[in-house]
């Protein structure tokens, strides 16, 4: 409040209590803008939060998706084993036994 008291006991020109009001009048205008503006980067950090949400959830699901299917290929792997062995158990032997008549 001391600088407002200095000058205005100053012989200047109005000049600079014109270019005060002037900056007063913008400072109002310019507050709803920021107000939209902080608004809108709220509702932009939001959104980028649920998409990164759902990326995380994509991931997740999808290394499920990819483990399950590693677990079955190993299980049906692991079962063309057995029946090839057992195969060849059964070939094996209708091989060796002799036939009687």
């Amino acid at each position: 409040m001391t600088g407002r008291v200095k000058t205005a006991l100053k012989v200047v020109d109005n000049s600079h209590t014109e270019a005060e009001a002037a900056f007063q009048e913008a400072a109002k205008q310019t507050a709803p803008m920021v107000e939209r503006f902080s608004a809108h980067r709220e509702k932009i950090g939001l959104a980028v939060k649920e998409l990164e949400s759902e990326r995380y959830e994509l991931i997740s699901r999808r290394d499920l998706l990819r483990r399950q299917a590693e677990a079955f290929e190993a299980g049906f792997a692991a079962h063309i084993a057995d029946v090839e062995s057992t195969l060849k158990l059964y070939e094996g032997g209708l091989n060796s036994t002799a036939l009687s008549d």
